[in-house]
């Protein structure tokens, strides 16, 4: 039981279920556009800042978790009662 829920929380379940979110129709585009940006970039094997760049290329990899942070901030920043609705609903899919 402990293991499945440790499991819910690791950065690749919650960029599956950022993912899955993206294809709920109660996400507007906006939110999309920039949740598969963050998504993007947190997959892309593609260092955008080198890391020989003494402080910038470092900050690039700091910068990766408060990203996911974002994106969970943004889909589950909905206005009325359905807060975190369509990452609840992603997870249930998995």
């Amino acid at each position: 039981m402990k293991m499945v829920q440790k499991q819910k929380k690791t950065p690749m379940t919650q960029i599956k279920s950022l993912l899955l979110s993206l294809f709920s129709t109660k996400v507007s585009g906006k939110k999309k556009l920039m949740v598969g940006a963050i998504v993007l970039y947190i997959i892309s094997p593609i260092d955008f800042i080198p890391d020989f760049i003494p402080v910038a290329g470092y900050a690039d990899d700091v910068i990766l978790p408060i990203l996911l942070i974002i994106a969970n901030k943004l889909l589950s920043d909905n206005s009325g009662l359905e807060t975190n609705k369509p990452i609840k609903e992603a997870e249930k899919v998995q």
